[in-house]
């Protein structure tokens, strides 16, 4: 199987708020982003990343034993072969290399893979 590299951006913080905080080397990148605009954020779930729970196909959704067995691919578990979360947020507000957003369930220290703007046309496919 082929391997290839992540370079994590920066990290999730949690502290009263949750903001994002981008490396300096990646301080150009941010140009063009404001304040009110939407963003896919890309993440790592490091906590999630074990050789064991890579391996792991199937879950209970919600982590609720009650909710019958489904393949991690129709599922949002953490626990997958790729832990890759995706989240859509509203930037509150940008701070030098420090981009606040609304709330996620993501842990304080997650690393950034991507940001990407969500773009209405492309991330809400029309007949939906």
């Amino acid at each position: 199987m082929e391997k290839f590299k992540l370079t994590p951006l920066g990290r999730v913080h949690k502290d009263g708020e949750t903001f994002l905080e981008i490396y300096p080397e990646f301080a150009e990148a941010l140009e063009g982003l404001n304040e009110g605009d939407w963003i896919k954020l890309i993440l790592w779930f490091h906590k999630s990343d074990t050789p064991e729970k890579r391996k792991t196909l199937k879950v209970h959704p919600r982590g609720d034993p009650k909710n019958p067995l489904r393949g991690v691919f129709a599922t949002r578990s953490p626990v997958r072969p790729n832990p890759v979360a995706i989240y859509t947020v509203k930037i509150v507000r940008i701070k030098g290399t420090r981009i606040f957003i609304t709330e996620i369930d993501a842990f304080d220290g997650t690393p950034i893979v991507d940001i990407k703007p969500f773009v209405k046309e492309l991330d809400c496919p029309k007949g939906i």
